[in-house]
């Protein structure tokens, strides 16, 4: 039976289907970010990033990319390789109208770009959040989560000062929210892979890696026994900016593990991944596969009204795989 693939190159532009450090104390004398550091970094990112791909370079890639967004692309570029691809034909890709947020809080040097992707002929209609940081003398690009498609009209706003100016919200952080970005982390982990209470279930609005991930349990259960874990990858930083009805727009990275144990028996059965150099071939016995996955979501403010969680969209990528 397939299952859907998610390494893609950097900078394709599409959301990526459901695949199968701390922060450091920030100097409080460090300086601004301007309007026009900002401009420059995402020139330069889309610059570096055109490269990277077109060389299939994990030392380019290394240049202008940092956290959970590195580890995503190190293992797309390494599927790649082993399954003997380049990128010879390899088409430049840019970014449009692009809106930069800079946050004033407690985590560091770091701002957030809302933008549209754009190819030779097409630009895609839902955006894409470009979140960085700031990593010694240079700027990393540390989550890439495209807007799932039919949201880019439900986006939260968020609260900025004429020069760009926003308000960061803690990782812990539950003043005024119906959850911190922390609990929100933890709960849909586990909620994604469908060991949430009935009680924490109610409090998510249906998404696109919800309900994929319930699809594909469904699909596979004729082949397989479907065995899911996913929890809070905290090796990766947590960001979050207020929004203008009082909640956050939060940006968390995920580790799920999906295991497949295939039934045996009668009419000889199998599983593959489609498109993925870690899970090459038809696996009879088992397959196993683990990914990171970037997600933005809409925290609500804590009010009396009923209200529910939104992720909004997503980045994601398989970095290990085995079966036999």
């Amino acid at each position: 039976m397939a299952l859907a693939g998610c390494s893609v190159l950097p900078g394709a532009g599409s959301e990526q289907a459901p695949s199968t450090a701390a922060t450091e104390t920030p100097t409080p004398a460090a300086a601004p970010v301007t309007a026009q550091e900002v401009a420059s970094v995402l020139e330069d990112y889309v610059k570096r990033n055109n490269a990277a791909n077109k060389a299939v370079s994990d030392k380019l890639l290394a240049g202008y990319e940092g956290g959970s967004s590195l580890a995503i692309d190190k293992a797309g570029y390494a599927s790649l390789r082993k399954l003997g691809g380049r990128q010879a034909a390899y088409q430049p890709f840019g970014y449009t109208e692009p809106v930069h947020t800079v946050p004033v809080g407690p985590e560091g040097r770091w701002f957030l770009t809302t933008t549209h992707w754009k190819g030779k002929s097409e630009t895609a209609k839902e955006p894409t959040y470009l979140l960085f940081t700031r990593d010694g003398e240079s700027w990393k690009q540390v989550y890439a989560p495209d807007v799932f498609e039919g949201k880019a009209a439900e986006l939260p706003e968020i609260v900025a000062d004429a020069s760009g100016t926003a308000e960061e919200v803690a990782h812990s952080d539950t003043a005024g929210l119906m959850m911190s970005p922390a609990a929100f982390a933890k709960s849909y982990a586990a909620h994604l892979v469908n060991k949430g209470t009935a009680a924490s279930r109610t409090r998510f609005a249906a998404d696109r890696l919800t309900t994929g991930a319930a699809s594909n349990r469904v699909k596979m259960k004729e082949y397989a026994k479907v065995v899911e874990s996913a929890r809070p990858a905290t090796a990766y930083p947590s960001y979050a900016l207020r929004t203008a009805d009082g909640g956050a727009l939060a940006f968390t990275t995920l580790q799920r593990t999906i295991r497949y144990d295939v039934h045996q028996g009668p009419g000889r059965k199998y599983v593959f991944q489609k498109n993925n150099g870690f899970l090459r071939g038809k696996f009879y016995t088992y397959m196993k596969s683990t990914a990171l996955i970037q997600v933005v979501a809409h925290i609500p403010p804590k009010t009396a009204e009923p209200a529910q969680v939104e992720v909004l969209g997503s980045y994601s990528g398989i970095i290990s795989g085995s079966g036999r």
